[in-house]
């Protein structure tokens, strides 16, 4: 029923368009002086097409933008939040970012702790070395010295056995060599020494 009273009004109005300015031909109304029932039509056909837009597409429309509103209503409630939570991962970061920047001062400063000790350990270990290589360097130097000592004595002591071996056997004489025996022997019987 709606349907055809719906269908009516649009026909109505359809036909008050062109029946309008039929009448006012007839009358000898021009349509550039205008007329109080040419008004009168254009207004209520207006009026017919406003209701009949409003009855069929006030619903829809309706619908349509409660559907839109609560759309725009959810992704801004979630664009909100998913903006929360970006900001507070922008503070978690800009946190995190500063304890990294302490935690970098911290171990540079760490490093350069352990770096003078290991250089001054290097430094006592290099002075302790070179002092071992010294005192090695003069105990070498004592026991080459001695050692060269030795053998300049017995060379020494050789060359004068030889020597006076050769001034023995050169100037020794048989009656010598029985005052030697006899000069020994009473040494050790305790004898008159000479």
């Amino acid at each position: 029923m709606k349907k055809w009273i719906t269908s009516a009004a649009i026909l109505a109005a359809a036909f008050f368009v062109y029946a309008a300015p039929a009448a006012n031909a007839a009358e000898g109304v021009s349509a550039e002086h205008g007329s109080w029932l040419l008004l009168m039509f254009f207004t209520i056909n207006f009026v017919l097409f406003v209701s009949v837009l409003v009855y069929f597409a006030g619903p829809p429309l309706r619908k349509f933008f409660a559907d839109r509103a609560v759309t725009i209503r959810t992704a801004l409630s979630r664009l909100q939040s998913a903006l929360a939570a970006a900001e507070d991962l922008a503070n978690k970061a800009a946190a995190r970012m500063a304890a990294l920047s302490a935690e970098l001062k911290q171990v540079a400063d760490e490093l350069e702790q352990e770096t003078a000790f290991q250089v001054g350990k290097v430094k006592d270990l290099a002075k302790s070395t070179a002092e071992r290589i010294r005192r090695d360097a003069e105990t070498s130097h004592y026991a080459m010295a001695e050692a060269a000592k030795r053998r300049v004595r017995a060379q020494l002591a050789e060359s004068a056995a030889t020597v006076a071996r050769d001034l023995i056997s050169r100037n020794f004489q048989p009656n010598d060599q029985s005052r030697l025996i006899d000069g020994f022997m009473d040494k050790l019987g305790g004898g008159d020494p000479r």
